[in-house]
């Protein structure tokens, strides 16, 4: 398969951290994760790819092209990030939130009868139809981020970077998110995502690169990167690996 998206040699830091030599590549349609400790370099990675920070070295390459020679605005048209956490300063109903993923091709504040559609349509793909006229501060925070999912299919772009969607939801709510992306690869989008969560990515992640201390220190599918062996290095505690008596994907087991 083609690599879409690939980092090659990646360098970077800052105060006492760094990240130190980093490859990763991205499949079409796949489904990349990052695994690690906090402080591992998850989300700094991510905020590399997406140029908030800005590499010391190495070479990251988009649909051919080298992400240093594309501006912030062309770079919105391959990639969109849903962060965490997002916390507008001003009051805005879902459809206005929606419509922000669409900033980088508007060229008026009014948007069109086909727009309007649109914000449905990606409101319908994360099952928030409805909601358009809810403000988005009263939703539940697993509604909060199926909006910032629609907000980023809204954007229309290839790939999909994810930065911890599932921190601090209850068990159905995570699952229901992450089913929601992965869904989103059958119909060709490709996504590098960082989990908190290790069984949710071993369940969900076609591949999955595991960082520690700004190194990556394995990669490949779940079943050969979640060993008991290799967990208990990555995180420095004693686990189990079981495996899932009807999906066969590993189960960690503090």
């Amino acid at each position: 398969m083609t690599k879409i998206l690939e980092l090659t040699n990646i360098n970077f830091s800052y105060d006492n951290f760094s990240l130190k030599n980093i490859n990763i590549s991205l499949q079409k349609g796949n489904f990349v994760g990052i695994i690690g400790p906090n402080g591992s370099g998850k989300s700094t990675t991510l905020n590399i790819i997406s140029k908030l920070l800005k590499p010391d070295s190495g070479k990251i390459v988009i649909f051919g092209r080298d992400i240093k020679k594309l501006s912030r605005l062309e770079l919105a048209k391959y990639i969109s990030f849903v962060r965490q956490e997002f916390n507008p300063a001003f009051e805005f109903k879902v459809k206005d939130i929606v419509e922000m993923g669409g900033f980088h091709r508007n060229k008026s504040f009014f948007s069109t009868y086909n727009e309007h559609e649109q914000i449905k349509e990606s409101l319908k793909m994360v099952e928030m139809e409805g909601f358009e006229n809810r403000y988005f501060s009263t939703l539940s925070g697993g509604e909060q981020r199926r909006v910032l999912i629609a907000k980023s299919l809204f954007q229309k772009t290839p790939i999909l970077l994810v930065d911890e969607l599932t921190a601090h939801l209850d068990i159905s709510h995570s699952i229901h998110i992450v089913e929601i992306l992965k869904n989103l690869t059958k119909v060709g989008k490709s996504i590098i995502a960082a989990f908190h969560n290790i069984n949710v990515a071993a369940k969900y992640c076609d591949y999955i690169y595991a960082l520690k201390n700004g190194k990556i220190i394995f990669e490949g599918n779940p079943k050969d990167v979640i060993t008991k062996k290799n967990i208990e290095k990555l995180y420095e505690t004693n686990v189990d690996i079981l495996k899932h008596p009807y999906q066969n994907y590993p189960i960690v087991i503090f």
